[in-house]
């Protein structure tokens, strides 16, 4: 699941529904499929499970809580997805991109931020890629970096 589109489509149903507690599968339904109309209901179940699955969901009875901070992600208003986009990795826009969208949708520091301190990890140490010092960014402000790092490590094993 392409984590990113989902982070963006969790933040739209938080910001249209000012439940602390957390949002029903009614809720998720409700915002995407009849206000915003961008996915179908069964799509939009689906999204819910595998997002729970994922962990980008924690289900609390019968509620769902994100568990990220809705406020860092920016939804454009022409934003628009497909069950396909949804459901599929992102790979093909470079590494640097994503590891800056998920910095940003993390909610704990801006993408500004991160590059500056990725920076800073580079003049102490010469010898690695600026997407290395990113991920050791991410690590140290305990962001999600499992999958980044398979995909790096896999393509240095090439």
């Amino acid at each position: 699941m392409n984590k990113d589109i989902s982070r963006k489509l969790i933040a739209i149903v938080s910001s249209s529904k000012k439940s602390p507690a957390g949002f029903t599968e009614q809720d998720f339904v409700t915002s995407l499929s009849f206000k915003k109309n961008l996915l179908d209901p069964d799509t939009v179940k689906r999204f819910i499970e595998v997002a729970a699955n994922e962990g980008l969901l924690v289900k609390r009875d019968k509620l769902y809580v994100p568990n990220f901070s809705t406020s860092g992600v920016i939804v454009p208003l022409d934003f628009s997805v497909s069950g396909e986009e949804l459901f599929s990795e992102s790979l093909e826009r470079p590494l640097v991109d994503r590891l800056l969208e998920a910095v940003s949708a993390s909610g704990k520091m801006t993408k500004k931020e991160a590059i500056n301190r990725a920076r800073e990890v580079l003049k102490s140490v010469k010898y690695i890629s600026f997407e290395t010092a990113l991920l050791s960014v991410m690590s140290d402000e305990s962001i999600e970096i499992q999958g980044f790092l398979q995909e790096l490590s896999g393509k240095f094993r090439k």
